[in-house]
């Protein structure tokens, strides 16, 4: 499953747009419904990443940034920043890398996400996402295993329980160079707009 980046700002995208391309070297921009906007900056760049642009973008905007980092299908890992520091730290798999033994997720703190919601909080099924026990059966591990089968799907509860719409949540999951290799795609999926361009990053059209 293809890796994403992601920064989800609570601020709307007419309004995020100089500091995000004052700070960020290339990426993309698109809304995410009233009053948030996601970034998608090209991960391969130094400094460019998303742990790495979420602090200078949240103090410049004077606004929490939520960025959100999934490797392979296999692991998520989420980054509260505040006032350009990291205020929390949350990760589906910390054993992944044989950085730890840990295979039990860490950070799985809800209130740590709250500022990011849109509308009512589904309580349940975002602390039950955190903990990687999904909800919903066609999520689980086709092994027995417990825990998701993709960390696609843990990103989509965490954003669905804090009452993202499902555009939102698909844009979320789309990574800078996946924009670059399905421009008509990505349109097609902001009602024929273009994403935002950042820094170096050309336009799709």
């Amino acid at each position: 499953m293809s890796t994403y980046g992601t920064m989800l700002i609570p601020v709307p995208l007419e309004q995020a747009v100089p500091v995000l391309r004052e700070v960020c070297a290339a990426g993309y921009a698109t809304p995410a419904g009233p009053g948030f906007c996601l970034v998608h900056p090209d991960r391969f760049l130094d400094e460019n990443d998303v742990f790495a642009l979420a602090g200078p973008i949240g103090a410049a905007l004077g606004v929490p940034v939520l960025a959100a980092f999934q490797y392979d299908g296999d692991r998520l890992e989420l980054e509260v920043w505040r006032d350009g520091v990291r205020a929390h730290r949350y990760d589906s798999w910390p054993g992944r890398d044989g950085e730890d033994d840990g295979d039990t997720p860490v950070g799985a703190d809800p209130a740590a996400f709250l500022d990011f919601a849109t509308g009512p909080v589904d309580g349940h099924r975002l602390a039950s996402a955190l903990a990687d026990t999904p909800v919903d059966a066609e999520d689980r591990d086709v092994d027995g295993e417990p825990g998701y089968v993709w960390a696609q799907s843990l990103h989509w509860d965490v954003l669905r329980a804090l009452s993202h719409p499902d555009q939102v949540i698909r844009l979320a999951q789309w990574d800078y160079h996946h924009m670059r290799r399905a421009p008509q795609a990505i349109v097609g999926e902001l009602g024929g707009s273009e994403p935002v361009a950042l820094g170096a990053a050309e336009r799709l059209s």
